[in-house]
């Protein structure tokens, strides 16, 4: 039976934990700042990149414990790290390489890479049901540090990394993990272009090409004031809307997707730099409007 955990060792577990909450922190504070996707995912990238370069740091010369903290660090840990930024950088190449404008060709690029995560699954499918499932029986031997066996398989990226800094299967696990948001960032897109042609094509309207330019999180402020301040109406209850009948309409309307919109809500609710940033903003640029337009009348 392994040994309990000494100090240092919970002091180092401690420190990565800490280290993947400040991630997840820093890649929400990134999310909240720009709306673009490509900006976004490069800006997530260079996170990840720090973040798993202080991870390798400060690995190197650590010894493990014992057994089961070694498999807990490649099974639990590491994958967390490296599935965020195999994610961005996925959302990047998908977001960069997207084609532009034509609705019928953007829905058959999201079904191929949703038909390679599938593929990526099938040639992967007993570690994937091994990890998913919860099983522990084959530990040993996909997350230690032991010598390869072609018997129960290995995932090719392991000859690109240190040894000591690698398992058969951490980085399956990682991509299984990141595939995973990735499916859900491919279905999203694909359910925007059909409620799209739900709601433009009947009506006849044509594609202006406008879209919102300031963050997701400016949005998200925006419209959760005009919610509680009761401007929607909703024709079928005969009631103020709710925020999600708000939220699905703008999703519809202008072929956005605004996520987990409420936990957007609560970060905007607690941010240091001021609660309604966005609603200040829109206030000044309109006063300065108006000035400038008592001055010069033809001004508009």
């Amino acid at each position: 039976m392994d040994n309990p955990a000494t100090p240092t060792t919970r002091l180092v577990m401690e420190f990565v934990t800490e280290l993947y909450q400040q991630l997840e922190r820093e890649l929400n504070e990134i999310d909240l700042q720009t709306n673009d996707i490509i900006e976004r995912s490069k800006s997530s990238f260079e996170a990840c990149e720090k973040a798993i370069a202080k991870l390798k740091e400060h690995m190197a010369t650590y010894t493990f414990d014992n057994m089961a903290e070694e498999i807990y660090f490649f099974k639990e840990l590491k994958p967390k790290f490296y599935s965020k930024l195999i994610y961005h950088v996925r959302l990047f190449e998908l977001e960069s390489q997207k084609p532009v404008g034509i609705t019928k060709s953007q829905k058959k690029y999201f079904n191929r890479h949703l038909s390679e995560i599938m593929r990526y699954n099938q040639d992967h499918q007993n570690i994937c049901k091994y990890y998913r499932s919860g099983a522990v029986y084959m530990d040993e031997l996909y997350f230690r540090r032991t010598k390869l066996n072609l018997l129960i398989g290995f995932d090719l990226s392991y000859f690109n990394c240190n040894e000591s800094f690698c398992s058969c299967h951490d980085h399956t696990v990682a991509t299984l993990l990141a595939n995973e948001k990735i499916a859900d960032y491919l279905n999203s897109e694909l359910l925007k272009l059909k409620n799209h042609q739900r709601v433009v094509a009947p009506i006849g309207i044509e594609d202006t090409g406008i879209s919102w330019a300031e963050s997701k999180a400016s949005f998200i402020e925006l419209m959760y004031g005009l919610q509680t301040l009761g401007v929607f109406y909703n024709t079928k209850t005969k009631t103020k809307a709710d925020m999600s009948q708000v939220a699905r309409f703008f999703e519809m309307a202008l072929g956005v997707d605004l996520g987990n919109y409420y936990r957007t809500f609560q970060e905007i609710r607690i941010r240091k730099k001021g609660r309604t940033i966005f609603i200040d903003k829109l206030r000044e640029h309109l006063i300065q409007r108006m000035d400038q337009a008592d001055e010069n009348p033809r001004y508009n």
